[in-house]
């Protein structure tokens, strides 16, 4: 079985693959692996990774 994997933004939840865009229940992320691997840009979330990251700790919702 395969190792789960944090959510990227909160920390809080797991997902059970790394690319299988589950959605956080915490903070509503959408796993997607491609902005895991660019930060920077939007891709299956409206934020970049970063921003999501921000806008979370910021207590912000997470688009």
């Amino acid at each position: 079985m395969a190792e789960k994997v944090k959510c990227p933004v909160c920390g809080k939840s797991e997902f059970d693959e790394r690319d299988n865009f589950d959605i956080c229940p915490i903070c509503y992320w959408e796993n997607d692996d491609y902005q895991i691997r660019h930060p920077d840009k939007s891709g299956a979330n409206r934020m970049s990774l970063n921003e999501a990251r921000a806008a979370y700790r910021a207590g912000k919702k997470v688009k």
